[in-house]
């Protein structure tokens, strides 16, 4: 048997395809590791009461949606007190997610042209435009152009969020009114709407998280989707190299070089067996190209330690090496391999949600992800950025499992197609 995993490797290294994902792929996962890019993962926002500031009008909310979350995106021209009290009345409403950018110069016709924009290439549930006159509009009663709503879906929610603002304009024109009746120059708007305060019940926020919930940093949420990417990259190096394995299968069954190795009383399973280390020897190459190339990168960039990293990396291959080269196998046949190599990967990358995340799909879609190996690593770069330890079990026993089914189905796979 390790005759046969010699020349397994030497036909291997002879070919040129397998060098280009061996070098290519763990290069380019670098690579993508390395961008500097913020607002790539569905940001669940810890303080959701609290207002996001945005640092230019450009920047993009339907990142901070999370999970459903009615985002309302501000654009606040006034800078005034009374502006900061609606917005944190509206944030602390607990409906709404509130994102704002402040734009001293921006006028009406500006908001309008920036929402043709915003409309198309953003997501969100309305916007508001806050102009300089808002202070003036709550003291004379008329609003006109100061305060500005703009409906950009039609979730129901929007009804909400008409009579949130109603209830806090009008509480704002009462706190103005009495301000103006007391006489007294020194008492302003806020002072006045202080007072009113005091009278409102506190309230006591009180999580109900499950107990197996992980709550990540949106620096965080960004390393696992660029975790994502790699992963995604680094599969079709592995899945490839699995291929190139099954071509040498196939070209061994066509030569009639199995049949001379059966005479040699080699069972089915050990030839599988033999191809089955092959994979494990192109992953263990793999992990170290790609651990070499992971010291262009800090751990705080990773999100967790480089041994982890490596151990991530290892398992995940070792799975989708061996799948691909029992799909190889089963096929028999070198172009259907290849299309069943860049099936398996397109899709199961895509199902695991290492693009983007599937928690608003359906049931269905999210039960069949817990069936790509990508989606339990992803879980499992989640666990080490929180410290789980649970981690080490939990991938040992998703790479196990794959392995028996994949060992199985080859050794059976293989004596079908010998019979045949």
């Amino acid at each position: 048997m390790g005759v046969l995993v010699r020349s397994t490797l030497k036909l291997l290294f002879r070919n040129p395809g397998f060098w280009f994902f061996m070098i290519v792929t763990p290069i380019l996962s670098v690579v993508i590791l390395r961008t500097e890019q913020n607002n790539l993962g569905a940001y669940e926002i810890v303080g959701a009461e609290e207002i996001i500031e945005l640092d230019k009008p450009e920047d993009k909310v339907a990142y901070y949606g999370g999970k459903g979350k009615y985002v309302i995106k501000v654009y606040d021209s006034a800078e005034s007190e009374l502006a900061d009290y609606m917005l944190d009345k509206l944030g602390k409403s607990g409906a709404f997610l509130v994102c704002r950018v402040k734009v001293p110069g921006m006028s009406k016709a500006d908001a309008d042209a920036r929402m043709a924009r915003d409309g198309y290439e953003d997501r969100m549930g309305s916007a508001i435009y806050i102009g300089k006159g808002f202070e003036e509009g709550i003291s004379s009663g008329d609003m006109g152009d100061s305060l500005v709503v703009y409906t950009l879906s039609e979730d129901e929610r929007n009804e909400l969020l008409d009579g949130e603002l109603k209830m806090i304009i009008g509480q704002l024109k009462t706190a103005a009114l009495a301000s103006a009746a007391s006489g007294d120059e020194g008492l302003t708007v806020m002072d006045t709407l202080r007072e009113m305060n005091k009278a409102i019940p506190s309230k006591q926020v009180i999580s109900l998280a499950g107990k197996n919930s992980r709550n990540l940093t949106n620096d965080q949420l960004d390393q696992k989707a660029l975790m994502g990417y790699a992963l995604a990259i680094l599969t079709l190096g592995f899945v490839f190299g699995g291929i190139f394995i099954a071509h040498t299968a196939i070209a061994e069954q066509e030569n009639m070089v199995f049949t001379r190795i059966r005479l040699t009383n080699l069972s089915p399973a050990q030839y599988f067996t033999a191809k089955f280390l092959s994979a494990g020897v192109i992953a263990v190459m793999l992990t170290a190209v790609t651990g070499l190339c992971s010291f262009a990168i800090s751990t705080d960039k990773l999100g967790i330690g480089r041994v982890e990293f490596l151990i991530l990396i290892f398992m995940l291959g070792l799975i989708f090496s061996t799948v691909s080269l029992l799909l190889g196998i089963l096929f028999g046949n070198v172009m259907s391999a290849n299309v069943a190599a860049f099936a398996l990967w397109s899709m199961s990358s895509m199902l695991a949600g290492l693009y983007f995340p599937l928690d608003s799909t359906t049931k269905a879609v999210r039960t069949i992800s817990y069936m790509m190996p990508q989606k339990w690593f992803l879980d499992a770069t989640e666990m080490m950025m929180v410290r789980d330890n649970r981690v080490y079990f939990m991938v040992l026993c998703v790479t196990v499992a794959y392995m028996i089914v994949t060992v199985s189905l080859g050794s059976v796979g293989i004596k079908y197609k010998n019979y045949e």
